[in-house]
């Protein structure tokens, strides 16, 4: 039988450390029998404990996300579901399994660009062109799967090819530093004929295009929300198996507070699953806050290319103790829904 494994990239700044652990909580929650493995450069015991196998991070790969070009290379495993340290497992696996059974390369969307259409990371009509293509998959690159096969490792090689002539090809930087993976991946699959797996409302998603808020408990294998999907962003109601917090939801409240929750109920701080205490969601408060206030700031700034109002440019009106004592007893508490 195939060895099947959970593979994640976790070095640089001490945050994406952070966040593998708490990747690595929810895997074993979860999914504690699937062996799980982590790149890293980092030599933190506890990371290490929460691995099944560490995998040492190799810096000629390239910076930032080329690394996640080179998946096949770090991978142990026969099959490997790749899952970004910026997720959380919600439940089981077994609906990525089994939906990418037979498959040699595979992501989750539902979404695939053709002629006209725009795309921040690439000129879609250019590469269709250069390529012959009808069309290129678009899709959220939180998770892959592949195995070891040659169509596999001919994908990946395609990936890398555009990679290195990215510039040429017209594929936009992501973060200043290289073309997004999702759309170097996107490009390689139409190439070697691959398209986009629908798991509906199961699988991963992320926050993005959210409607309304966020029911988690990630203890309890609860998480559910409705989001704009598509191109013609239609509303969904979905109900993840991995939630990828991906850029600015990291810093959110509900990511906070989910990964507070894993590490006190692993570490057998807290009997009941999904409690945290008063003290720990004052805190939480208190971090997030002003992180969202100059986010705020700085979205009016990118906005109007101008000096934000006065208003703005004033500190958070404050908010009385009993006020913030009663909405943090409320959001405290398992299953909360959450902003």
């Amino acid at each position: 039988m195939a060895l099947r494994g959970v593979l994640t990239l976790a070095f640089g700044a001490p945050k994406y450390i952070e966040m593998a652990k708490a990747l690595g909580r929810s895997l074993m929650l979860h999914a504690p029998e699937t062996p799980r493995a982590v790149v890293t450069d980092s030599r933190d015991p506890e990371l290490r404990k929460l691995y099944t196998a560490t995998i040492e991070y190799r810096p000629s790969f390239g910076s930032n996300v080329r690394q996640k070009m080179y998946l096949d290379r770090y991978s142990p495993f026969d099959e490997t579901l790749f899952i970004d340290s910026d997720c959380l497992v919600v439940g089981k696996l077994d609906v990525f399994w089994e939906a990418f059974r037979g498959l040699n390369f595979a992501v989750q969307g539902v979404q695939t660009l053709r002629t006209g259409d725009v795309d921040t990371f690439l000129d879609v009509d250019f590469v269709l062109q250069r390529f012959s293509l009808s069309g290129i998959p678009k899709f959220n690159g939180g998770i892959y799967f592949f195995n070891k096969s040659p169509e596999a490792v001919r994908l990946f090689e395609t990936a890398r090819s555009l990679l290195k002539n990215a510039r040429d090809l017209r594929f936009s930087d992501f973060r200043r530093d290289g073309p997004a993976d999702e759309a170097l991946y996107g490009v390689a699959m139409a190439i070697e004929g691959l398209s986009v797996t629908d798991l509906g409302r199961r699988g991963m998603w992320s926050p993005g295009e959210l409607q309304g808020k966020i029911k988690i408990d990630v203890a309890k294998g609860i998480c559910s929300f409705v989001k704009r999907v598509g191109e013609a962003k239609v509303p969904r109601l979905v109900e993840p198996d991995i939630m990828h917090f991906f850029g600015r939801f990291t810093e959110s409240l509900t990511y906070r507070r989910e990964c507070v929750r894993l590490k006190k109920l692993l570490e057998g701080e807290i009997q009941k699953a999904g409690a945290i205490t008063l003290s720990d969601e004052l805190k939480l408060r208190a971090m997030t806050i002003p992180l969202g206030y100059h986010r705020l700031r700085g979205y009016f700034r990118r906005a109007t290319k101008a000096p934000v109002s006065a208003r703005l440019s004033q500190p958070p009106r404050p908010v009385s103790s009993s006020g913030v004592l009663r909405k943090a007893r409320k959001l405290s508490s398992p299953a909360a829904k959450v902003e």
